[in-house]
């Protein structure tokens, strides 16, 4: 497969994604982060939230991807399972927002190559997924790599430690 092949799919899966199916996932959202202190609440529910909508627009608005490359069939396999294992839980709109992460992220990942994350999104602790120079970084990257179901092994972004050394490197520390 390649993605234009990817994209293809994608969209038609897109297109055919009812308004009500993306209310119902926008509902997971806000339901799921209700336990949430405010300022995570408003990143998890909003932030990501329009993030993943604008994205899922762009995929069914979207011709032909930039550029045609070739996907590494396991990666995707492995990636798909990842995506295929998230959970279902008691609420049952999770699996809206489930069809709408199958959608956005393998688009992110694979063809758009853009951060799963919205840059500017605020983490535990404060931190933020940030871009510098070209280059994005994520506060949350290297710690997840080891969890089953996280896609941040699959994701742009570098470790948000590495622009910490590489800042540290070039003023000479």
């Amino acid at each position: 497969m390649n993605t234009e092949d990817l994209l293809a799919s994608l969209r038609k899966a897109a297109r055919d994604i009812p308004m009500a199916d993306i209310m119902k996932a926008r509902a997971f959202m806000v339901r799921s982060a209700s336990g949430l202190p405010k300022k995570y609440r408003e990143a998890y529910s909003n932030e990501l939230f329009s993030h993943l909508y604008n994205v899922f627009n762009e995929i069914s608005r979207s011709k032909k991807p930039e550029n045609i490359e070739n996907i590494d069939p396991e990666e995707y396999e492995e990636f798909m399972r990842r995506l295929e294992e998230m959970g279902i839980s008691e609420d049952k709109n999770q699996e809206y927002f489930n069809k709408l992460v199958r959608i956005t992220a393998p688009y992110l990942v694979f063809i758009a190559k853009r951060p799963i994350h919205p840059i500017g999104m605020t983490f535990p602790g404060g931190d933020r997924v940030v871009e510098k120079d070209g280059i994005y970084y994520c506060p949350v990257k290297d710690k997840q790599n080891t969890v089953e179901v996280a896609l941040c092994k699959f994701c742009i972004c570098r470790d948000a430690e590495e622009m910490v050394k590489g800042s540290k490197w070039k003023m000479g520390l």
